[in-house]
């Protein structure tokens, strides 16, 4: 039986777009779940399993992306992720010493 493939769309809401830090941060959350996910800009394609694909994206702030992930954890870790983006992946929060 084929498992449905689900989406969300997110907005990249840290100050300087989809970076190293940002890219690890999908990376080690992404790999938590039971599932693929790639995220999607425009036409392009990358793997959260793929630094370099996500880094090509060259997503700047503001940007819509979609995030496409099948499995059977999928609907969980789009919901962890679309928290991820919108927190900015953390990079203004007190407690990690990030701007």
């Amino acid at each position: 039986m084929d498992q449905p493939r689900l989406t969300r769309t997110v907005t990249v809401a840290n100050r300087t777009g989809l970076h190293v830090r940002a890219a690890l941060a999908i990376y080690n959350l992404a790999r938590q779940f039971q599932t693929q996910v790639e995220i999607v800009m425009d036409r392009q394609r990358a793997s959260a399993g793929d630094m370099l694909h996500m880094l090509s994206l060259g997503a700047n702030p503001g940007q819509e992306l979609v995030l496409e992930a099948i499995g059977p954890q999928a609907e969980q870790a789009l919901d962890a992720l679309a928290e991820l983006f919108a927190a900015g992946f953390h990079e203004d929060d007190p407690q990690t010493g990030r701007r």
